[in-house]
């Protein structure tokens, strides 16, 4: 019978992996360096899959309708985030333009369609085609996902604009879904890579 074994991702330790943790929630923790190495994870696929789903849900909202509202002696516009995005390109600071585009927009949704598409058919009870390449690019783009320091330069904008006399800058719908779609992406986030493996061997099996 093989033997299950658990690598620190920071220091290479390698660990022999108890068959079963003492309650949902409990911290296995690297003995070398204090990292984290695994949690139970409290919800199971399915669970995991309705959260993947529901910030697919929330990713359209966000990007489809504007996220503020603009009001400037009587001259009402509004903005979604691929309107700043085009305006930053023209004004000629492409460079930011195309990061906000990648770490807002495109590695998100990566994010949330390769977590879907893994989940999906483990919360069937089947292990997902391509499991191993999902799971790399999974990995990816959560590190490049970065929707909270979007939110906080929102954030920031939104209160630095509404010091302008003569401006009014009113929080839409958009920014409330990115507010949400950034909960969302973090529980995403904190979904246990190791026991998503651990789930598709079990499938397999």
């Amino acid at each position: 019978m093989r033997e299950s074994l658990i690598v620190c991702e920071h220091c290479d330790a390698v660990y022999r992996k108890p068959q079963s943790l003492a309650y949902a929630g409990v911290l296995i923790r690297c003995s070398r360096c204090g990292a984290s190495i695994e949690r139970e994870q409290r919800l199971r696929p399915q669970g995991m899959l309705a959260l993947a789903l529901a910030g697919l849900v929330v990713f359209a909202i966000a990007n489809l309708s504007p996220i503020v509202d603009v009001n400037l002696y009587g001259s009402r516009n509004s903005a979604t985030l691929w309107g700043a995005i085009v305006a930053a390109w023209d004004e000629g600071v492409g460079a930011v333009a195309v990061l906000a585009a990648l770490t807002a927009f495109f590695f998100p949704l990566a994010e949330l369609l390769t977590a879907t598409y893994v989940l999906w058919p483990l919360a069937r009870g089947k292990r997902p085609r391509a499991f191993g390449t999902a799971m790399r690019l999974l990995r990816f783009a959560r590190d490049w996902s970065m929707t909270e320091v979007f939110m906080l330069s929102a954030l920031v904008a939104f209160v630095k604009l509404n010091g302008i006399g003569g401006l009014t800058v009113v929080p839409d719908v958009g920014l409330w879904a990115f507010a949400g779609l950034t909960v969302l992406i973090t529980l995403v986030v904190s979904f246990d890579h190791p026991r998503l493996w651990d789930i598709a061997e079990e499938c397999a099996a």
